[in-house]
């Protein structure tokens, strides 16, 4: 299978100039280009399981089949808990035709229900792995092989509307505030950027089994100098630009277990994939055996229905005033 690869280089990042959404289209990949790179070299494989293969990342979870479920999965669990795709107010926007960017977008789900949504707008999604669909997209809908630590592929002043969601585990605090800045060069002014964060190593809750994995987990990004606890700093980091205006916030307590009901259920389903690639870290990082780990994720599902745990996920949404 071929993926088609389009580097930074295809765009000059100071040009002045405003790009078509045709242009925008081109660029993510609705045009044939040279320079097609094989699946397998964007990838590494460890203990059975799939990665990307940059150096610069220190993104640390797998980019598999399995992976690639749970983000499905998180997407529709995400829209029902928050009402819907985004919370800035562009709805009308939209509906006329803007231009969009996803950023981190995965398997693009969030681009291409928004794109059938709104086929006024164009959409861009934006990943460092080439896990989002590269055929059966629609026509105002591309996607763009890109590391965003090397900065955006696009010209100042480019999108309307920037998304990005679930990236906590992705960055430093100087990535983080690299990727801000980038983000604003690209915002047209009045334009609106949104994220949606969690701190996913605190459940609300917690016992003695669910803290010694996370923990443990904490542990190896703290060693990789990892930003963590993102919506404890989010606002700030969006209030240091000063080129937004008020930044909105809106909080949902997921519930996590089947005392949650459905919506429970599916979380727990949700977690237990993330907590299958914790595995390749407790076993590999802290010498767990698979035997050891199993009992201690079989304790933290116990835990999950006698406290009764749950998540807290965060929308920050502004609009670029300069």
């Amino acid at each position: 299978m071929k993926f088609i690869t389009i580097r930074k280089n295809n765009f000059n990042r100071e040009d002045p100039l405003k790009i078509s959404s045709s242009s925008l289209l081109k660029y993510a990949g609705f045009e044939e280009y040279e320079g097609f790179e094989d699946i397998l070299d964007n990838f590494r494989y460890v203990s059975g399981r799939r990665f990307h293969n940059s150096d610069t990342s220190k993104y640390s979870l797998p980019n598999d089949k399995t992976e690639l479920d749970r983000l499905e999965l998180s997407h529709g669990l995400l829209k029902h808990a928050f009402d819907g795709n985004y919370s800035s107010p562009m709805h009308d926007q939209l509906k006329d035709g803007i231009t969009v960017l996803d950023i981190g977008c995965g398997t693009g789900k969030w681009t291409i229900e928004n794109a059938v949504e709104y086929p006024q707008s164009t959409f861009v999604g934006i990943d460092m792995s080439p896990i989002f669909p590269t055929e059966d997209r629609p026509q105002n809908a591309g996607f763009i092989e890109c590391n965003v630590l090397y900065g955006l592929p696009f010209p100042s002043n480019t999108f309307d509307f920037i998304h990005q969601r679930l990236l906590h585990a992705a960055f430093t605090e100087e990535q983080w505030m690299k990727v801000i800045k980038e983000i604003m060069r690209v915002l047209k002014p009045s334009g609106y950027v949104e994220f949606l964060e969690l701190d996913g190593l605190n459940f609300n809750n917690s016992g003695p089994r669910t803290k010694e994995i996370m923990n443990k987990v904490k542990q190896f990004y703290m060693a990789k100098n990892i930003c963590l606890s993102v919506p404890a700093k989010l606002k700030g980091f969006m209030d240091s630009t000063g080129r937004l205006g008020k930044v909105s916030i809106e909080n949902r307590i997921l519930p996590v277990g089947s005392w949650g009901d459905t919506f429970g259920e599916l979380m727990l389903e949700y977690i237990s994939m993330s907590f299958e690639s914790y595995s390749v870290i407790m076993t590999r990082k802290f010498k767990f055996t698979d035997q050891e780990y199993r009992k201690l994720f079989s304790d933290f599902i116990q835990e999950v229905e006698i406290r009764q745990l749950s998540l807290t996920y965060t929308r920050f949404y502004a609009q670029k005033i300069i």
